[in-house]
């Protein structure tokens, strides 16, 4: 069973979220866990992940196809009952080489639900903020959300850290397909320069470079969906 000190901070955390942010944000709590699967476990690792009790909520699963180390991230909404669960925290088998919890605040369930569901490749980004500048580093992501949208680019679903790993703000962009996150923007050079400015930047150019002047660590993975 969870031990009384984890369950204590779950219910805590659940019920003392900070106020709402934008509709790209949220105050729903989630637990975001990446695992890597022992050598050659991966697929006995899918199946029992895909054996859950009737009437249980799956997480959302995304499987690594490029980028960090790990094989699957999975993404499960935070409620009283969950926490209460005696399985909700316990430890995997010997088919885990590697497992990471990260508790973060994000969107309501029923919207990054409904956008994993309505899509199948996503891009995730994973920041480690320079002490001191995590809520600049969420800003930042903020600006640069903005920006995607103006210049008809799609934008991405911002989770901040309540605990657990380093990570202090995360996004995922949900795409239809490769070819859909892979799509130029249509807009002019003119008019992009003109929303990087908009949104807060310097100039276009300066987007990556003030991203760098947050972060002292950044991970990008591109994942499926695993179904």
């Amino acid at each position: 069973m969870p031990s009384q000190t984890a369950l204590i901070f779950i219910l805590a955390v659940a019920f003392f979220a900070p106020a709402h942010a934008g509709e790209l944000e949220g105050d729903q709590l989630y637990r975001v866990t990446t695992v890597r699967a022992a050598a050659g476990s991966l697929p006995d690792l899918l199946d029992s992940i895909a054996l859950r009790r009737p009437g249980e909520r799956p997480p959302l699963v995304m499987r690594h196809s490029q980028g960090d180390h790990w094989d699957l991230m999975l993404i499960s909404a935070i409620d009283s009952e969950s926490a209460m669960d005696p399985a909700f925290l316990a430890p995997r088998s010997d088919l885990v080489a590697f497992e990471e919890d990260h508790f973060a605040y994000g969107p309501p369930w029923a919207d990054v639900s409904s956008a994993y569901e309505e899509n199948s490749f996503y891009h995730i980004e994973m920041f480690e903020a320079v002490a001191g500048k995590a809520e600049q580093l969420l800003e930042q992501r903020r600006m640069e959300n903005n920006y995607l949208g103006a210049t008809g680019l799609k934008p991405n679903m911002i989770f901040r850290r309540a605990a657990g790993s380093d990570v202090d703000s995360f996004t995922i962009g949900f795409h239809e397909d490769m070819e859909a996150f892979a799509a130029p923007s249509d807009v002019s050079d003119e008019d992009k320069e003109a929303a990087a400015v908009d949104a807060g930047f310097k100039a276009r150019s300066d987007i990556s470079f003030y991203l760098r002047t947050l972060i002292s660590g950044h991970h990008d993975t591109l994942a499926v969906r695993v179904d």
